[in-house]
């Protein structure tokens, strides 16, 4: 009975290790390799773009170190227009370069005030994908280098960003 317990203990914590979303947030971002054009290929339903069916990013060094501008453009469901947004971008956590904190310009900026943080809770090591959440985890995106990556490929982020804690009960597929 005793030897019973000795063996269903590490075989029980190994199972709940599997079936325990990972969360933690990427450590070491490269910066130099996630500046560029992401396009938003899957997100979570959220209010801010509920018209949005194709989301550019670009990300783009400033000046100062671990400064950043982004302009994204949103291509809307309804008629095709686009709406650009503009937001500077700056590093939070030096350490791993993997938290931002992401304000907007011009007269939503409301002096700095209007800001949002974001992770990056994981990447290809090509930085060919990045899933971008918030730090509570209630958004989330999967940004990638190509507009319209394959059914396969959209499907394997979904599970990785399920993986990492994400809720990917309900999906938006823009961008096709």
């Amino acid at each position: 009975m005793h030897l019973s317990r000795l063996i269903a203990a590490p075989i029980a914590v190994a199972a709940m290790a599997l079936s325990t979303p990972v969360l933690a947030q990427a450590t070491n971002v490269n910066l130099d390799r996630f500046d560029g054009r992401w396009f938003e290929v899957v997100r979570n339903p959220n209010n801010v773009q509920k018209d949005c069916s194709r989301a550019q990013i670009d990300f783009t060094p400033q000046s100062r170190a671990g400064r950043y501008s982004l302009s994204v453009a949103c291509t809307r469901t309804a008629d095709g227009e686009v709406e650009v947004l503009r937001a500077n971008a700056r590093v939070t956590d030096t350490a791993t370069n993997a938290k931002f904190r992401f304000t907007l310009t011009g007269l939503l900026s409301f002096g700095g005030l209007a800001g949002q943080n974001y992770w990056v809770w994981d990447h290809a090591p090509d930085y060919s994908w990045a899933i971008m959440g918030l730090p509570d985890k209630s958004n989330w995106w999967i940004w990638h280098r190509s507009a319209n990556p394959s059914a396969a490929e959209r499907s394997r982020l979904v599970a990785r960003a399920g993986q990492l804690g994400f809720n990917t009960s309900r999906t938006v597929h823009t961008g096709r």
